[in-house]
């Protein structure tokens, strides 16, 4: 029998990408998922052939900070019990932090930090009185390593990292489990959609993600983590340029800066 089958998961950014592939894998080993994302009918459409017993729909726009804690209560209130928080929603960057506008900052932390630690708030509750729980975050590769054109984005992923590092160790005793998930390389749209100095989108895929993991395999190696309730773990090929910047910043900081400074990420 499958360890996720039964279990109740709610995945945000799930109409596309790693979210997607993920809610998909766990509803391929037995889980009812709960399925938050800006887009209805992408969801819908993403979820089509899944009997509609198995998951739920809720359309939410995570930035609206002020309504996430009402939003997580009415899930809780209609859905039941919550074993697992998978926050997976997010938007990357690329541009240059002396061009870019502060207000970008302002989308990706909005977005990438607060709307987690705001939802992470919100379910926390509920996980601690139920004495049973796993939070799990996607924090990326950007959150271990800083690189080019990614200042804000590491800003965001480092911040999460050391957020879910601290209260690791204050919510153990309750049975309550943090995983950080940091892909590298995987296909999907990411870097298309990440933002530039203006805070439009970047609009192409010239970066590398394509020849990354697909979303499948990269779902199954976090649900993989999730199970064994890994600390953390780098979800990416064995070749990916990320493994390399994580060991050599690690152990050769600065030749790992030599290299920081020809590699764009």
């Amino acid at each position: 029998m499958s360890y996720f089958k039964g279990k109740t998961v709610i995945v945000t950014g799930a109409s596309s990408g790693i979210g997607e592939a993920t809610a998909k894998e766990f509803l391929l080993q037995g889980a009812r998922v709960i399925l938050v994302s800006r887009s209805e009918s992408k969801m819908q459409d993403s979820f089509k052939d899944f009997s509609q017993d198995s998951y739920s729909i809720y359309p939410y726009d995570l930035t609206n900070l002020d309504e996430i804690d009402s939003f997580a209560k009415m899930l809780i209130a209609k859905e039941g019990p919550v074993d697992i928080l998978f926050n997976n929603a997010g938007v990357s960057q690329f541009g240059y932090f002396e061009e870019s506008d502060l207000s970008v900052l302002d989308k990706i932390m909005e977005l990438d930090f607060f709307s987690v630690v705001q939802f992470t708030k919100s379910i926390l509750p509920h996980m601690v009185s139920k004495k049973s729980g796993q939070i799990v975050t996607n924090t990326s590769v950007a959150g271990l390593v800083g690189s080019r054109n990614r200042s804000f984005y590491s800003s965001a992923k480092f911040a999460l990292h050391g957020f879910f590092d601290s209260i690791r160790s204050e919510i153990i005793h309750h049975n309550v489990h943090v995983t950080l998930i940091a892909p590298g390389r995987v296909a999907t749209d990411v870097g298309r959609n990440a933002l530039t100095s203006s805070g439009a989108p970047y609009g192409k895929d010239d970066r590398g993600h394509q020849k990354g993991l697909t979303s499948s395999v990269a779902a199954k190696r976090i649900l993989k983590a999730i199970k064994n309730k890994k600390r953390e773990a780098v979800i990416a090929k064995w070749n990916d340029i990320a493994w390399l910047a994580v060991y050599i910043r690690k152990f050769s900081p600065s030749f790992y800066f030599f290299l920081a400074r020809r590699i764009v990420a």
